[in-house]
């Protein structure tokens, strides 16, 4: 009878382990940011090796939390270096923190194997819902709409355009812009994103559209996938994009124009939409 009890001790306390290491919350369904109640007032809480944040199993339980920490002094934080003890694999991780206006750096310690609810560590509030950042998204009523010529609509060869309006048949010939890529990249040089984080940033943005049989392009859609900033990014561009010249051709089949999905990629650096091609 002991031995049973001592068994279902064991059980319950190894299941009571594995539900608590998954009982995190997020303030987003993305998980990236880590909702926390509470500011630690113990000032070795997170800063010794002993006394880790125990944030458990969750591969984004340590990016979430540092994004959930808000220094006191209004600076923004940084990860400088993050090192992992693969040699006695207890899930300790170190991480070194940087910021933007001060030289100094912060060392963090976390533990990956075990899980407590994670306080704020001192020095530091922590984010609630409404710091979050919002998404500006481009009005569906300003964007340029055009009517197929037919039911049967084309489209270029695009993983992501395939993935958003499955799989299509091909034309023989891809829509083009009417001076080639060279004149498409004069519109977008003169109409750079002007946001100043945006100017910073490093980032991806792909828009699907519809370029009829007579050469009317619209139904902009973003087909990339970005949260918080990086959405609201996307639109800016997809407003940019809204408002290029009409000067595309048709796609052909056969020789006759016809209705063909067409998608424009960029690569932004500094805000610069310069890096653009298509199909």
């Amino acid at each position: 009878m002991t031995i049973l009890k001592k068994i279902f001790a064991l059980t319950f306390l190894v299941t009571t382990i594995t539900t608590t290491a998954f009982n995190q919350e997020y303030l987003d369904t993305g998980k990236r940011y880590m909702k926390l109640t509470e500011v630690s007032t113990d000032k070795t809480y997170g800063f010794e090796i002993k006394n880790p944040i125990k944030v458990g199993s969750d591969e984004k339980a340590i990016g979430a939390y540092l994004n959930s920490l808000k220094p006191l002094d209004g600076d923004r934080l940084h990860i400088g270096d993050m090192k992992f003890d693969y040699k006695n694999q207890n899930g300790l991780t170190m991480v070194v923190l940087t910021f933007e206006e001060k030289k100094e750096t912060a060392t963090i310690y976390f533990l990956t194997t075990q899980f407590n609810q994670p306080k704020a560590i001192i020095g530091y509030s922590f984010k609630t819902i409404d710091d979050l950042p919002k998404v500006t998204v481009f009005p569906a009523d300003s964007i340029v709409k055009v009517n197929a010529c037919s039911q049967t609509i084309y489209s270029v060869d695009d993983f992501l355009v395939k993935e958003k309006f499955g799989e299509l048949t091909k034309p023989t010939t891809n829509p083009t812009f009417s001076g080639g890529l060279d004149e498409l990249k004069k519109y977008f040089i003169a109409n750079p994103l002007t946001d100043e984080k945006a100017k910073q940033m490093i980032f991806r943005v792909s828009i699907a559209f519809v370029v009829t049989c007579d050469g009317k392009a619209g139904n902009f859609v973003i087909v990339t996938k970005g949260k918080g900033d990086l959405a609201t990014y996307a639109n800016h561009v997809l407003a940019i994009v809204n408002k290029m010249p009409q000067n595309w051709q048709p796609a052909t089949v056969d020789g006759k124009p016809v209705d063909c999905y067409q998608v424009l990629n960029f690569s932004l650096t500094n805000g610069q939409l310069d890096k653009v091609s298509f199909r």
